[in-house]
């Protein structure tokens, strides 16, 4: 037992070790975006989380991490700004030292601050999770391994996930507005206002329809899966929802 204990500590001790050694750098910037204006953001590994606010500044955080001082040099942030327009990439250098040029073992995190107004052309992550709140332009956003959480959305909105849950949430949905949701492996919760006024499609491969806040009929698929096809209001919006392994839920804010 005490060689037990003794190899326990040592284990905790060395993964103490490890974190502590983690390389950390944090990089801020700011721009001004014209009314209208549009931002992109390209990520692999780490988190973006982008919150609307007031005014017409642009403020980014980028939070780098490394396992060593080697990678964190080789973790890149590039941003091409004008009034109309930003830009934001994370690049990872390829490091010589390693077999056959892999990247590095950089992350980065991101923390956007937006006009509310603001349109997001592509906003992307690979291994990381999307938080978008409070943005009422249009709003397009996807990741590969990681959910996308999105609240008080106005405007266009494309949402996509390749292993991952959506979960978006609406202030408004009616007139021109287009949405369009799909997911592999995940599951779809949409929540809408009750005086929404749109048209709903959706289909699952491998998962169950929940709408009955809105006493839509869901039916069997044509060999798999649930379809619906309905309105609400007067279905002025259209709505379009797709998942392969997962349910939809439509829920009554």
């Amino acid at each position: 037992m005490r060689a037990i204990a003794t190899g326990l500590m040592a284990i905790l001790v060395s993964s103490s070790l490890t974190l502590m050694a983690a390389e950390r750098e944090t990089e801020t910037f700011s721009y001004e975006l014209a009314k209208g204006g549009r931002i992109s953001l390209e990520n692999v590994n780490g988190n973006v989380k982008i919150t609307g606010g007031s005014g017409s500044k642009v403020d980014i955080t980028a939070e780098k991490r490394a396992d060593n001082a080697e990678d964190l040099a080789k973790l890149k942030v590039k941003i091409k700004a004008d009034t109309d327009a930003i830009y934001i990439e994370t690049v990872h250098e390829k490091s010589e030292s390693r077999w056959f040029g892999s990247n590095n073992s950089g992350e980065v995190s991101y923390t956007l601050t937006v006009p509310a107004w603001a349109n997001l052309d592509t906003i992307s992550t690979v291994n990381g999770e999307v938080d978008i709140a409070g943005v009422s332009g249009t709003v397009n956003a996807e990741s590969v391994n990681g959910n996308l959480e999105l609240v008080n959305l106005a405007g266009d909105t494309s949402l996509e996930t390749t292993n991952g849950s959506i979960d978006a949430s609406f202030d408004q949905l009616q007139g021109s507005q287009r949405v369009n949701v799909d997911t592999v492996n995940g599951r779809i919760t949409l929540h809408l206002p009750g005086n929404s006024s749109c048209r709903v499609s959706a289909e699952t491969l491998n998962g169950g329809i929940d709408a009955k806040d809105f006493d839509l009929n869901v039916e069997k698929g044509g060999f798999v899966g649930k379809d619906l096809n309905g309105i609400i209001g007067s279905g002025e919006a259209r709505v379009d929802l797709d998942t392969v392994n997962g349910g939809i839920r439509i829920r009554k804010i």
